[in-house]
């Protein structure tokens, strides 16, 4: 075979999955700036960061956010992770603590070496 034609398909054997990757990226780019422009006035926001606030004011790049004790700080649009329901954000939390087939974890298992305590029974 063709030196230049291996080169050419181990090329592409590697560029194909980092294509395959930037088109996912690009999408999830394009879902967040679509609900960070949906958002108004009188939404309830969680920042990167972790902060927790109302929308008072809001421009077309800055977003006022209002914190339960009423202080407002001005935040960058693209600074906000997503919108709060009022009862969602625990319920969210709730769910991720919940194992997937419906059983309730008690805690570690008897062999669980890196989650159990030492055993005082000898």
């Amino acid at each position: 075979m063709d030196p230049i034609f291996l080169l050419l398909i181990i090329f592409a054997v590697m560029m194909i999955p980092m294509l395959l990757m930037s088109s996912r990226q690009r999408k999830a780019q394009r879902a967040h700036q679509a609900l960070v422009n949906q958002l108004g006035v009188g939404d309830e926001v969680r920042t990167h960061s972790g902060f927790y606030g109302l929308i008072v004011e809001a421009d077309d790049e800055v977003v006022i956010l209002e914190t339960e004790s009423g202080a407002q700080t001005k935040w960058a649009r693209a600074a906000i992770a997503m919108k709060v329901d009022e009862d969602g954000a625990q319920d969210a939390a709730e769910d991720a603590e919940q194992p997937v087939d419906g059983t309730e974890d008690d805690g570690p298992a008897d062999g669980d070496i890196l989650n159990s305590r030492p055993s005082t029974d000898r």
